[in-house]
């Protein structure tokens, strides 16, 4: 087994303050080397001086790999911003890796991320964690909501992908359904990995909503109490993101955010969420009764 895990992110200079807090997340929470693949389209030097603390992380290396137009020449025209098919085309930036974690950067990783990286594909393209979605969208799709996948942390393999010729698979579905498309990058890797996916633990990709709704269909209670003990992975996910100082915290942990903002050297994210913390402490509560609350959370990942 090789040892090393391989994991992506990409930013854009705006969101580089999270990718930032991202990577130092996976710095701290995962105990082997570790390689930080760092996706981009503008960058320069000085913009990538925000990376300069992984330098105390002897185990961590970050690799850089600028996007050229070339990758994208014959794709459609994008409605969106680029850099959210980053994902797609990872079978021909990185053709020669047996296996990553794709990781958004509106996320923090809580626990070591070699176990989620030694988890077996069992023949699969993908694993990742089913999500909540509207019936309607999916309806659209001809995907079942309990089958619908968050591509906010994905595992694959690049090279099994570019033996399969996948990232062309990808540009066909993106002409196809172009019109339907309400979440792009994800709703083609639905399309195009369905039946095809091994369904991870929610611990894995707890999104905002996990906490305040019940389980997805395909998850049971106790797994979802599971993830909510012990978190791998926390996605803020949606409008509640916990750096907006006039949005209550939604997500269940949104102050382990803190402690990463203050090893990446963020201190005006780590300040915001300090003060949030003071005059806004509780998460919103659910809408309905649940089978847990916020004594469920584990409260000492909030250092």
């Amino acid at each position: 087994m090789n040892n090393t895990v391989h994991t992506v992110i990409a930013s854009d200079r705006n969101y580089l303050p999270f990718a930032a807090m991202t990577a130092a997340s996976i710095a701290v929470c995962t105990q082997r080397e570790v390689v930080i693949h760092f996706l981009y389209e503008q960058l320069d030097d000085e913009d990538f001086t925000v990376f300069d603390f992984l330098k105390k992380y002897p185990h961590v290396t970050i690799v850089k790999h600028q996007i050229k137009d070339a990758f994208f020449r014959d794709w459609p025209e994008m409605q969106w911003s680029r850099a959210i098919y980053y994902r797609l085309i990872l079978p021909d930036l990185l053709p020669d890796l047996e296996k990553v974690i794709y990781l958004d950067c509106d996320l923090v990783v809580l626990d070591d991320l070699g176990k989620l990286y030694d988890e077996p594909m069992d023949g699969n393209l993908c694993m990742a964690v089913i999500t909540r979605i509207r019936q309607t969208h999916t309806e659209k799709l001809n995907i079942p909501p309990e089958e619908y996948f968050n591509s906010g942390v994905l595992v694959f393999s690049p090279a099994e992908l570019k033996r399969l010729n996948m990232a062309d698979e990808f540009r066909k579905c993106f002409e196809k359904y172009a019109g339907v498309l309400r979440f792009p990058d994800q709703d083609i890797l639905n399309l195009v990995f369905r039946h095809r996916v091994k369904v991870l633990h929610p611990r894995w990709n707890i999104i905002t909503s996990v906490f305040r709704n019940e389980p997805v269909p395909c998850y049971s209670v106790d797994e979802v109490k599971d993830a909510l003990r012990s978190p791998g992975i926390a996605h803020y996910t949606g409008t509640y993101k916990p750096w907006k100082w006039k949005k209550s915290f939604h997500h269940p942990y949104s102050l382990a955010l803190k402690h990463f903002a203050e090893i990446a050297g963020q201190t005006g994210i780590a300040r915001i969420l300090k003060w949030k913390s003071f005059f806004f402490p509780h998460i919103a509560k659910p809408k309905k009764k649940l089978p847990w609350d916020k004594s469920i959370i584990d409260r000492s990942l909030f250092k």
